[in-house]
Parts: structure tokens; C-alpha cells; sequence
């Protein structure tokens, strides 16, 4: 199933790569060959790795005049000892089999630079410089490579080879700035090591420093971010979070600045991109740049590794749910080839893993119940590519697919099939290009799919249900920038979407077809400029869209303010206002076998367009090791369909626009020790609808959640181990109840509950306790293995997430309750070699 994308996506690499690919590295192995054809020479050596070192200065080899000057050169620029048998054999050996490297690292202005990454590749290996700018590493092989990384800085990788002295002095390296990154960190290692906060209020996870949170065995932000205030899942679903109590459908997920559509495994369990692939991952809650629309509540970004490797490097991990592999091949020193698949296990053994996913999953239907008959399988295929076509022109190819597929036999003696299936796939291109040393300019297109779709045998078998979801988009966008000076940038460009939703239903018996579709043209343009100084980072920007199916345009201006007070405290402040076009409904309960309800729908007469406005300001405190961040927000939001807030009650079915509102405070503390690291956030808010037909007053959201503290801690016992816990407690959802003494009515021919007002009782506090650990080990500096297992609800606590209530089918003048329950205690072990 896996081999017809995996074919397609290498023939399009393939038209790529083959003019590049002849490119070689400058090695000492292409440098000796030359030698022994210039001076008719041969060289001898016993170490294999000796093939992998490189030479600083290669074009000062190529003018040497005679064998004995590359030798004596040789010999007191490397790690090499070069002996001359006779007059025509020479002989190769290492000075040292493990050397000590260390050096300053130094911008163009012969600033140090603190807190840069330093790591060994391939291996368990690393360090952060000081403030001196200066790192020191022990005990590497000359045919190590390490590579050296720095936010707003262009990464290195250098062989080991190159950091030689004469006399063992350390000597000074300049970082490159990138010019295209336009925020810097604000706070380093924000709660985590792996999280970092830009200047613009990003909040930044590293994907190769992640090292373990609580109830985690893989880095994924989207459910690291729930340890961030505001940010709630209140499903225990990744693909249903809700920042600052918006709908999980107005949050964006771009992957390498495609828009997908559908982004997880197991109805919301797992996140379908691999991490592994992916080098940074961000969300941003508010102050979004213009440069991008869509999702009215966040916007979180992974952006895959583009950079080019010096050595191939390969992975292979499983854990009671999947199995995994992926391999980084440099192709030559301009080409890059990145690949990882993913598959379930649960078809080849079960585990208790995925039968606790199963069970939360698939409670209160037939599926749960009849477990023998049901088959489910995920996976999903990643492969990108770096083309550099020079210091100036980089081309970038994209390619994901990720498919889910159930399958559930109708009865023992049936040969009825039951089917769900979703499947996103998407491809992308862009192309990267330095039209001067301070103007850039950028061009990407994509086309992303998402397809779902369902086959429902019901009333005893007699009437087929089949229901079907495609979302279809294609974008082209251009984007400028000019940097004036280091203080003053700008930044301008275009977009134009276009994006297809259909949606439909088919029942054979009695016959009845119900289509609906829509194609929406938006064109959008967008400028900002931006201000930074050692005090103030300043974004102000605005963008325009112009949405051809409804004729409406908007304009919508956003800032963004971070002023550092002091060397320890920081202000901010942020607006902006955002529109979107397609968002999520609910029609009938038992859509998509009532397990994945939500259909994608676009803006027409009769579907508004989502606007919202929001405001936030805070401030930070940040020293020795203890960090305090505070903010507050108001958010309002129109255009909210009533079908899309998740009511089962007696208006889930009516197609009704309204608006929310939002507003509350965020905190969080973080203080580390010397092993020990200790966070707490808090969210206090409160979020309200109005929908005037049906009510004339504001009334809590579906996605209130008043109280939320998330407490963690971990410690690190020593380099190889380290233990994390995670607590979450907050308030419990709002849910409505039945009028009592009346609690079923007639809605003409059927028997309906009768409830009584919306969301006026809340489900009991909900809470829950993670934990995980995580030991890694490097064998023979060549192999390393982590190995992590982690818990998820330690306490097996039993709890609702949701209620609702049907009528009896026994007796139809009662009522029957219906609770959705939290995932129960859930173990999960993963192993993972890199080598």
C-alpha cells in the first residue's frame, strides 16, 4: 500500500537530484587520490576512517609543488602522521586515536555567542557554550563530525579534523547569521531544554534535545503543549485542543508550511507526522505574523531537519503501538534525502497499550463491544529533499501521507464490513533565493488532500449508510524580505488559495443522496515590518484577503511588542485579527460510525466567515534559574456554528451562527536546580456563547474550562537516566441536563430528551497523573540506544469527560446517561537504536 507514494515521490526526487549528485565532498581521501596521480605516489593505511576527514584549506594543497611540501603540511595541520617508506609509497597513521576539541564561537562582529548546541553526530554526545562563547569536547574520533547550531545562526558541520592546533589552543569560529530567521530567543530552555520562547512569543520545541516528560516515549509538541497555560485537550485527544477555549477546528497545522487538514492517528490519540523527522516545532497562541491566516485560534508549525548531513544517519524505534524507521542521506554536499515510515503493530500482536486506546476510542458503540471482529491499522510515509543549488538558491521538495483505516464485521456469521478511512496526503516545493545580501525572496506551492469516508450497515443489516469528507486545496505564496540594516526589516508578499470541500451522504434502502460542495478562491496579500534592538523586538503588519465565493474582503492588522524592562524582566503586548473559511460540523452523532463525527464545511450564503479579534499583554521575569511568566488575553470570536461545539442535546442538529467570547490569565513558574526541574502553570478563564435565536444571553461554551494547573518535575540522575511526573487537575466540562419531572418529549413522530438550559451543570474536576523514564546508552561511540517507557494516568483514575443522555429504548418516558470516559492507565514502552 506504502510502495506506489514511496515510487512516485522517488521517480520526482530523481529528476532533482540527478544533476547534483555527481558533487563529491572535499575529503582527504578525493585530496590523496589527486596527489598520487600529480606526484605517481601511493598511499597506505589501516584505518577506514581516515577516508572521512576533511581539510580546511584544499585549494592550498592543490599548489603544492612537491610530495615532501604535502607531507610537511600534512604533518602539522592534522591529526595525520604521513611517513615516507620510499619513493613511492607513503605511509598514513593517526597522531592520536581520541583527541580533545574546543573553541570560541563569534558573530561577524567578533561577539560571543553564548548557549549555542554543540553535538557529536551519531552519537549521545554534546555540549552548550558559555558566555565566553566558549565548548570544550573530549575523547572524539578524528572522523567525528560535530555540529554546531545556534538560533538566528546558519548551522556548521565541521570534522573533527578542522578544529586542529599546532600548539592545542582553542581557536575562534564565526557563526553565519541567517538572515531569514527574524526572532531570536527570549527565553532559553523555557520549562524544558527542548523548549525555547522567541522574541515574538513563539514557544519553540527542539526535537533533538527533547529528553522525556512525564507519560511521553516520543518528542511531539502538540501534546507537549498542554503543559502550557491555555492550551487544553479536553477530550484527551491531540486532534481536539483548545487554545484559550476556541474550537479545536480553528487551530492550523502547517507541516514545512503545507496546511494539513487531518494530522493524527487513532481518532486523535497520536500525532501522524513523525517527530523524527522534524527538526522544530512551534505554536503560536496569539501575535501572529501576517504572513499567515487561517486558524482564528493558534497556529502550530513543523518545519522538517534542512540541513545537509556530512554522513548517512538512520534510526529504527518501536513501542507498544508502532514501528518506525527513517534515514538522512546526503546525496553529495549540495543534496539532501530525508525518508521515515511508520506503521501499527496491533495486527502482528496486541499489546495493552493499544487495547486502553482501543477502549477509550471505541466506548458506547458496537465497535467496543464486538473488539474479535474489528481490524484497525495506521501509518503514514514522510520524505523530503535540500537541493542547494548554491550559497543563494536552495530548493525544497515535500511529500507526507497519512492513512487510518478501520474495518468492523457486522456479526460472526456476516460477511458485512463496517469501513472508516482517512487519509491525508500532501506535496510541496519551495524555492529559496538571496536576490542580494539583503534581499531575499521565498516561493512555495502545495497541494494538500484529506479524505474520509465511511461504509455503515444499520437497521439489522437491511440499509447501507455511505458517508464521504474530501477537503482539496492548492496554494502558491510569495514572500519578500529586505533587510534596511540589522535593526529594520520588512516583509511583504502574496497568496493565493484555492480550496474544494465535499461533502455526502448515500443510503440505499429507502434511496437517498445528500451532496454538498464548494470551492473558495482567496487572494491575500501581506506586509509588516519589524524593529529589533537589544531591548525592543516590534512586529506590525496587516493583511488583506479577498474571499471570491462570498465577495467580502478583510483587512486585518496585527502587532507585536516585546520590551525588555531589564536585564531580567520583559513586557509584552499583542493584537490581532484573523478570518477564516472552513471549519468543522457535527450533522448526526452517528456520522462516520460515530467515531470520527466532525465534517469539514466552507463558507457560503448560509456558512459565515469566522473573524476574530484578540488582545493579549504580559510580563516576565527570568533569573538564575527561576523564570515566572504572566499574561493575560480577551478573544472574540464570530461566526461560530452551533454544530461545530460538540452539543448532543436539542440543538446538535439546528445549523446556527453565533459568537464566543474569551478571556482569563495564564501563569507559569519554572524553577531548575542542579538535576531537578520544577514548573507549575495556571489558567483562570471563562468562555461564553451567544446564539440570539435560541437565547438571549450568554451561556458557558462547551470548551469552558475555569481552573487548569498542570504541575511537573523531572530529574536528571545522570546523563544516561532521568525520571519525569506530570499532574493535570482543572474544572470539569459543561455539559446540559434533562428539564426534571419532564425529561422526554414528542418531536412529531419520534421520542426526543427533553433538555433543559444549555451547558448549566458541570461534569466533576478532572485530573490526572503521568509519568515516564528515560535511560540512554552509546555503544562503541557508534551505536546509540534510548530506551523509554512511561504511564499515562498512573492512578487509573475513572472519570467523564463528556455526558449526555438518549432515551430508554425500554421504556420511552425514560432517559438513559451516557458518559465518555478518560483513557484508563495506560503503560507504553519504546526502544529506539540511531546509528
Amino acid at each position: 500500500m506504502l510502495l506506489p507514494y514511496i515510487n512516485r515521490l522517488y521517480f520526482i526526487l530523481f529528476l532533482f537530484i540527478t544533476p547534483f549528485s555527481i558533487a563529491q565532498n572535499n575529503n582527504f581521501k578525493k585530496v590523496i587520490g589527486q596527489i598520487e596521480k600529480k606526484f605517481e605516489v601511493k598511499f597506505s593505511y589501516a584505518d577506514k576512517s581516515i577516508e572521512k576527514i576533511e581539510l580546511e584549506t584544499f585549494n592550498e594543497v592543490n599548489n603544492i609543488a612537491t610530495i615532501n611540501d604535502f607531507i610537511a603540511y600534512i604533518n602539522s595541520n592534522t591529526y595525520l602522521d604521513l611517513v615516507q617508506i620510499d619513493s613511492r609509497y607513503i605511509s598514513i597513521a593517526l597522531k592520536k586515536n581520541l583527541v580533545d576539541v574546543c573553541g570560541y564561537l563569534k558573530d561577524a562582529n567578533g561577539k560571543a555567542l553564548p548557549e549555542a548546541n554543540i553535538y557529536v553526530l551519531g552519537k549521545n554526545e554534546g555540549t552548550i557554550s558559555n558566555q565566553e562563547g566558549f565548548f570544550k569536547l573530549s575523547n572524539l574520533e578524528i572522523s567525528d563530525f560535530i555540529e554546531i547550531s545556534h538560533l538566528s545562526y546558519e548551522t556548521q558541520v565541521r570534522n573533527v579534523n578542522l578544529f586542529y592546533s599546532v600548539d592545542n589552543s582553542c581557536k575562534e569560529y564565526q557563526l553565519t547569521e541567517n538572515p531569514i530567521e527574524l526572532t531570536t530567543v527570549s527565553i532559553k530552555n523555557y520549562i524544558l531544554k527542548s523548549l525555547d520562547k522567541l522574541d515574538d512569543g513563539t514557544i519553540s520545541l527542539n526535537t533533538n534535545k527533547f529528553k522525556i516528560l512525564g507519560g511521553q516515549v516520543n518528542p511531539d509538541l502538540l501534546q507537549t503543549s498542554q503543559i502550557l497555560p491555555g492550551i487544553e485537550s479536553h477530550d484527551e485527544s491531540i486532534a481536539n485542543i483548545n487554545v484559550r477555549n476556541g474550537a479545536s477546528d480553528q487551530n492550523t497545522v502547517y507541516w514545512d508550511n503545507i496546511k494539513l487538514y487531518h494530522s493524527s492517528h487513532f481518532f486523535g490519540l497520536i500525532s501522524g507526522v513523525n517527530p523524527f523527522l522534524t527538526d522544530n516545532i512551534s505554536i503560536t497562541k496569539d501575535g501572529t505574523s501576517a504572513k499567515y491566516n487561517d486558524g482564528v485560534s493558534s497556529s502550530f508549525f513543523l518545519e522538517s531537519d534542512k540541513s545537509i548531513k556530512d554522513s548517512i544517519i538512520s534510526s529504527v524505534g518501536v513501542d507498544l503501538v508502532s514501528v518506525d524507521g527513517y534515514i538522512k542521506v546526503p546525496v553529495s554536499k549540495k543534496v539532501q534525502v530525508n525518508a521515515s515510515v511508520r506503521r501499527s503493530v496491533n495486527d502482528v500482536f496486541s499489546t495493552p497499550t493499544y487495547e486502553s486506546y482501543f477502549e477509550k476510542v471505541f466506548q458506547n458503540n458496537n465497535i467496543g463491544n464486538d473488539s474479535d471482529r474489528t481490524d484497525f491499522s495506521f501509518y503514514d510515509v514522510n520524505l523530503n529533499s535540500i537541493i542547494k543549488l548554491s550559497d543563494r538558491h536552495k530548493i525544497h521538495l515535500n511529500f507526507i501521507t497519512i492513512n487510518n483505516k478501520l474495518e468492523h464485521q457486522e456479526s460472526s456469521d456476516s460477511d458485512l464490513l463496517d469501513v472508516i478511512k482517512q487519509n491525508s496526503i500532501a506535496y510541496g516545493l519551495g524555492y529559496n533565493f538571496d536576490i542580494s545580501n539583503k534581499f531575499r525572496a521565498n516561493i512555495g506551492a502545495y497541494r494538500t488532500e484529506y479524505k474520509l469516508e465511511s461504509n455503515n450497515y444499520q437497521n439489522n443489516q437491511q440499509q447501507l449508510l455511505q458517508q464521504e469528507n474530501e477537503v482539496v486545496e492548492n496554494s502558491i505564496k510569495t514572500d519578500f524580505n529586505y533587510d534596511f540594516n540589522k535593526n529594520h526589516n520588512i516583509n511583504f508578499g502574496y497568496q493565493l488559495n484555492e480550496t474544494g470541500v465535499l461533502s455526502s451522504a448515500n443510503v440505499n434502502d429507502p434511496f437517498f443522496v445528500r451532496v454538498q460542495k464548494g470551492v473558495m478562491v482567496n487572494h491575500s496579500g501581506f506586509g509588516e515590518y519589524l524593529f529589533r534592538n537589544k531591548k525592543l523586538y516590534s512586529r506590525i503588519g496587516l493583511r488583506f484577503n479577498y474571499f471570491d465565493k462570498i465577495n467580502k474582503t478583510t483587512l486585518e492588522p496585527r502587532f507585536n511588542i516585546n520590551y525588555q524592562l531589564s536585564r531580567y524582566l520583559n513586557i509584552t503586548g499583542k493584537y490581532e485579527q484573523k478570518s477564516q473559511y472552513t471549519s468543522q460540523v457535527i450533522d448526526f452523532l452517528d456520522d462516520f460510525l460515530g467515531i470520527e463525527n466532525r465534517r469539514w464545511v466552507i463558507t457560503d450564503d448560509k456558512i459565515p466567515l469566522i473573524k476574530s479579534r484578540q488582545f493579549s499583554g504580559g510580563i516576565n521575569f527570568n533569573r538564575k534559574k527561576f523564570m515566572a511568566d504572566f499574561n493575560i488575553f480577551n478573544k472574540e470570536t464570530n461566526g461560530v456554528l452551533i454544530s461545530g461545539q460538540g452539543f448532543q442535546n436539542q440543538v446538535r442538529d439546528r445549523r446556527l451562527a453565533g459568537k464566543q467570547r474569551s478571556y482569563g490569565l495564564e501563569t507559569i513558574v519554572n524553577k531548575r536546580f542542579n538535576k531537578f526541574n520544577f514548573w507549575s502553570s495556571y489558567t483562570l478563564s471563562k468562555s461564553e456563547l451567544l446564539f440570539k435565536e435560541i437565547e438571549t444571553n450568554y451561556f458557558p461554551s462547551s470548551n469552558d474550562v475555569s481552573h487548569s494547573n498542570t504541575t511537573g518535575v523531572a530529574y536528571t540522575v545522570n546523563k544516561n537516566l532521568s525520571f519525569s511526573f506530570i499532574y493535570n487537575v482543572k474544572s470539569g466540562k459543561p455539559y446540559s441536563i434533562p428539564e426534571e419531572g419532564n425529561e422526554t418529549t414528542q418531536n412529531g413522530s419520534f421520542t426526543v430528551v427533553n433538555y433543559s438550559n444549555l451547558n448549566s451543570e458541570r461534569l466533576p474536576h478532572y485530573s490526572r497523573l503521568d509519568a515516564s523514564i528515560s535511560f540512554s546508552k552509546t555503544i562503541k561511540n557508534k551505536l546509540k540506544i534510548d530506551l523509554k517507557a512511561g504511564v499515562l494516568n498512573v492512578l487509573n483514575t475513572k472519570q467523564s469527560l463528556q455526558r449526555y443522555y438518549v432515551v430508554d429504548e425500554s421504556a420511552t418516558n425514560n432517559i438513559k446517561e451516557v458518559n465518555i470516559n478518560s483513557l484508563q492507565l495506560t503503560p507504553n514502552i519504546s526502544i529506539r537504536a540511531t546509528f
